[in-house]
């Protein structure tokens, strides 16, 4: 198995596996042109993040969607693995660990100072991987908005 930057021949099959991932949280999936909009900024700036995808015999098994940002309390940048993903036909057999893996071996070489993630907290299976690869729990409680919500008061 070959862990590498996603290429443009791969998107048919990467679509398939984002749309996997979107299946298995259950969560609405936007438009083919949105996803390839977002694949096409990573391709076209590499400084923005890398979409990680593990091949094994020409076939696609997995991905990492890791994108760049900064953290004001330690004045550096940091990675944020934003997404992992391994079709679920084909776990069990290393593709996660070899993407989690390689994000870590991608920050290094970048020069990140920290790799961050989040999962769902129902999402028992990812937190024992995290756990055995050496993840930690952070002390920060995750929230998200979007830009349309406002709180009248």
């Amino acid at each position: 198995m070959v862990v590498r930057p996603a290429e443009r021949e791969d998107r048919p099959q990467l679509l398939k596996l984002i749309k996997g991932y979107f299946a298995f949280y259950r969560a609405p999936l936007p438009a083919d042109a949105k996803i390839d909009a977002l694949l096409d900024l990573l391709e076209q700036d590499p400084e923005r993040g890398v979409q990680l995808v593990a091949e094994a015999g020409g076939r696609l098994q997995g991905f990492a969607s890791l994108y760049a940002c900064l953290d004001t309390l330690i004045a550096d940048r940091i990675l944020v693995m934003n997404d992992l993903f391994v079709d679920p036909s084909l776990r069990n057999h290393g593709t996660g660990a070899a993407l989690f893996d390689a994000s870590l071996a991608y920050a290094t070489a970048h020069g990140y100072a920290r790799l961050d993630w989040v999962t769902a907290a129902d999402n028992e299976d990812a937190q024992r991987f995290y756990d055995r690869h050496g993840g930690r729990r952070g002390p920060w409680v995750s929230y998200s908005a979007t830009p349309s919500d406002r709180i009248d008061r």
